[in-house]
């Protein structure tokens, strides 16, 4: 499967080397895609900002204008959790955007001639954007997030011809502002794998948190337990992500692609080893290429651990690639230089039989 990121040195510009969500998040995956080698192999493509009509198919426009306006007395943080802003994170915010719909635009073009004659050789993306946005809402920045990236992708594909889109954000924190986007909307199925617990952040992402009006039953979360790893995930990948994705019969994947459901990460206590996280992606590629004729897109999230981050990004990277694959009968697996968790999972068969009674899966 030919492969794109979408990244920009511009996504530097946002930065608070304090905070967890820094640029230095960037740097180590670029310092990892050199190491591998793995650069050589993919498309390369830039972003452009989003435009402001694109921004306002997910935000409101009042919000949009406050967001701008804030810049004036940057640095400063805009929420009560600490999403930061420097001068220029609102110019990066819709470019980041504008990296998630470059992402959606290559694998619908893919096949196609652009305008300079060039041929679009890609049916999966991934846009390696700065700041994150599954929390941010439509009227609110939250969570380290200014503009949902996922969510304002998820319209440009649907602005494109797209009729169903389904979105899968394996971030270990719940995509609330992604959710409130489309709590309503039976044309996105939004499923979401996270931590969940007294003082957890978000709170959201409840089992029974399933959408209202016409976009009932569209919404499915997952929540789990502390120290839920690579079974829980094998199960769930089985048991309720590839039955709901059967159901539903997408015509594009969207992946928000967090990396801090990682068991060194620092912000949560979920326990995936970058074996896990290929395991997963595995199965999303395969989705994607049952229903959606390839199509998928994903678009960086979470991740605070730099060697877990670069390390997760680059083994999604090499599992779109088809390396390891074992439906083509490769015997070497995906290194994992980390290692596997260092404590024992818990028990989540009640957790999951719970999302799966409330959905029917």
């Amino acid at each position: 499967m030919p492969l794109a990121i979408i990244t920009s040195p511009a996504y530097l510009k946002h930065d608070d080397p304090s905070h967890p969500e820094n640029a230095n998040r960037l740097r180590a995956i670029e310092a990892a895609l050199d190491k591998t080698g793995l650069r050589e192999r993919l498309t390369h493509l830039q972003p452009t900002p989003a435009t402001r009509e694109q921004i306002t198919a997910v935000h409101a426009e009042e919000y949009v204008d406050a967001l701008e306006k804030v810049m004036a007395r940057a640095p400063a943080y805009v929420d009560y959790a600490p999403t930061y802003i420097v001068p220029e994170s609102f110019e990066t915010a819709v470019l980041a955007a504008g990296g998630a719909i470059r992402a959606v635009d290559a694998v619908i073009d893919a096949g196609r001639d652009d305008p300079a004659g060039r041929l679009y050789e890609t049916n999966a993306a991934f846009a390696l954007v700065r700041p994150p946005g599954h929390h941010a809402t439509p009227e609110a920045a939250m969570g380290f997030c200014l503009f949902n990236n996922i969510a304002i992708a998820a319209r440009r594909a649907q602005a494109r011809g797209t009729r169903k889109v389904m979105i899968v954000d394996f971030d270990v924190h719940h995509g609330n502002g992604t959710q409130d986007a489309f709590y309503a909307d039976p044309s996105v199925l939004y499923l979401s794998t996270h931590q969940y617990g007294p003082g957890f952040y978000p709170g959201t992402g409840a089992v029974n948190e399933t959408g209202v009006g016409a976009g009932l039953g569209y919404t499915l979360n997952v929540p789990l337990p502390a120290g839920a790893g690579d079974n829980a995930f094998a199960r769930i990948a089985d048991e309720i992500i590839t039955p709901a994705a059967e159901r539903f019969q997408p015509e594009m994947l969207l992946v928000s692609a967090g990396f801090d459901a990682h068991w060194r990460d620092p912000l949560a206590s979920l326990q995936l080893s970058l074996v896990g996280y290929a395991r997963l992606v595995r199965t999303l590629r395969q989705i994607a290429a049952r229903y959606c004729g390839g199509k998928m897109a994903l678009t960086l999230e979470g991740g605070y651990d730099l060697d877990a981050l670069a390390g997760g990004v680059v083994t999604v990277l090499r599992v779109l690639l088809g390396d390891a694959d074992p439906s083509a009968g490769s015997g070497q697996a995906i290194p994992d230089a980390l290692g596997p968790a260092p404590h024992r999972e818990p028990d989540v068969q009640a957790a999951l039989q719970r999302v799966k009674t409330t959905h029917s899966l």
